[in-house]
């Protein structure tokens, strides 16, 4: 099969090399000259292991190239579209690029063709996208689906390639087999839902995950009164079957990236226009958005003031692994301690600082790569977004660079097997619900 894939950064750069390892002939399409040229060379916008080999392969094999050229969609049987929604700091949805692209792209998409949608959209976007190519392309026959994409960041090509399970929200069963043959190889278990389903699913997925961790952050706070330790709560919760072994009960600072929260606000804005109450979601969105203030509850005490003390993070992008700031919890903690009147230590391997200077003047951070400079003669070391290597670290090197009070803030319990190793270098460690 031959499918157009419109978008090409996080989603379509995956979605597109993808499709192709598939045996499908893929051909991504965006609008962006350098992208494109730098994708025809596999080198890919955003990094993602096994990604860039996947695009090279396929290159080779003849079956992916990129193009600007939007003509290229009359040669294809399925238009996918994958365009990374932006999000504001409210985590509202902005469709205007969708709607922009869809326009651009309209003409030259082969009548009768599959329209298929990747995009994190609002439930009710279909019926939107469609009025809106009736009006732009009157008797243009289409069908449309919606594949809700479920890629992690810094896991992506296994999320796609390895998927737990695959949703298609599709009206027409004529063409619903279509869809379905495309991902049979992945040999998983796929649902056929309507389309709105679909949207649904994707929706609900997010709120049960983000209500779980804030299930867990108010276990946690009640873990710290009563001398338990959330980290063996959570292992007592995941050995039942009915939770299981997966199940997001992380106690942590919050969440962030941006994914759970937009989801959330779409659930919020439709119950609004339907009169409907939602008292879970809207808990949800209310304790998250207060959980970043647990770092300064818990290290305020202890430093006396954030003014003039130095603080380090350890790990500032969203995810560790990937280089997106995008809603990163790091980078709005580090601004709030700004505020207060703290000098701020970067330390992040994967970032690009010239990103950082977006969020941040230049003159109010120091960056670095290396965890053992950035600790010299910080008060506080805050870690939010871990990496592995840290695990590895030197600690009593660590404490010996670190200036007094010397302590570890462990915000998502990831060093819990460390602490008594990070205490006897001279470090106060600190985590969450222990």
């Amino acid at each position: 099969m031959k499918i157009g894939v419109i978008g090409l950064w996080h989603l379509g750069e995956v979605y597109s090399a993808c499709l192709a390892s598939l045996g499908n002939i893929v051909v991504g399409i965006d609008e962006d000259v350098e992208v494109v040229d730098n994708l025809n060379k596999a080198i890919v916008p955003l990094q993602e292991p096994k990604l860039q080999e996947i695009v090279r392969a396929n290159i080779k094999k003849k079956r992916l190239k990129y193009t600007t050229d939007f003509r290229q969609l009359t040669e294809c049987d399925v238009t996918w579209i994958t365009i990374d929604i932006p999000v504001d700091k409210w985590d509202r949805a902005n469709l205007n690029k969708l709607f922009a692209l869809v326009k651009k792209a309209l003409p030259h998409i082969k009548n009768s063709s599959l329209i298929v949608v990747s995009s994190q959209l609002p439930v009710g976007t279909f019926v939107k996208i469609s009025e809106f190519i009736k009006v732009n392309r009157p008797n243009f026959k289409f069908d449309y689906a919606y594949v809700p994409e479920n890629l992690r960041l810094g896991e992506a090509v296994d999320s796609f390639l390895k998927p737990s399970r695959i949703v298609i929200g599709i009206d027409n069963d004529r063409r619903k087999e279509e869809l379905v043959q495309i991902f049979r190889k992945l040999k998983t278990n796929i649902l056929t839902v309507n389309v709105a389903s679909a949207e649904m699913i994707k929706h609900a997925t997010n709120a049960y995950l983000a209500t779980s961790l804030c299930f867990i952050y108010d276990i946690a706070d009640i873990c710290e009164k009563v001398g338990a330790d959330v980290t063996e709560v959570s292992r007592g919760l995941r050995a039942d079957e009915r939770i299981g072994e997966k199940a997001y009960l992380d106690a942590s600072a919050g969440f962030s990236g941006g994914h759970l929260a937009r989801d959330l606000q779409y659930l919020r804005k439709v119950a609004k226009s339907k009169k409907i109450s939602l008292p879970v979601i809207n808990s949800v969105i209310s304790k998250n958005n207060y959980r970043k203030k647990i770092v300064f509850d818990k290290i305020g005490p202890l430093l006396g003031s954030f003014k003039g003390k130095t603080i380090t993070f350890f790990g500032i992008t969203y995810k560790s692994g990937t280089p997106t700031l995008a809603s990163s919890l790091p980078l709005t903690v580090a601004k709030e301690a700004l505020l207060m009147g703290s000098k701020i230590n970067l330390c992040d391997p994967w970032v690009n600082k010239e990103e950082i200077k977006k969020e941040i003047p230049q003159s109010k951070f120091s960056y670095f790569a290396d965890p053992y400079k950035s600790a010299k003669s910080s008060n506080v070391i805050i870690c939010i977004t871990p990496w592995d290597q840290l695990k590895k670290l030197d600690y009593e090197k660590i404490a010996g660079l670190m200036t007094s009070p010397k302590i570890f803030f462990d915000a998502r319990n990831y060093f819990f097997k460390e602490r008594k190793m990070i205490d006897q270098a001279g470090i106060m460690y600190i985590g969450i619900g222990r």
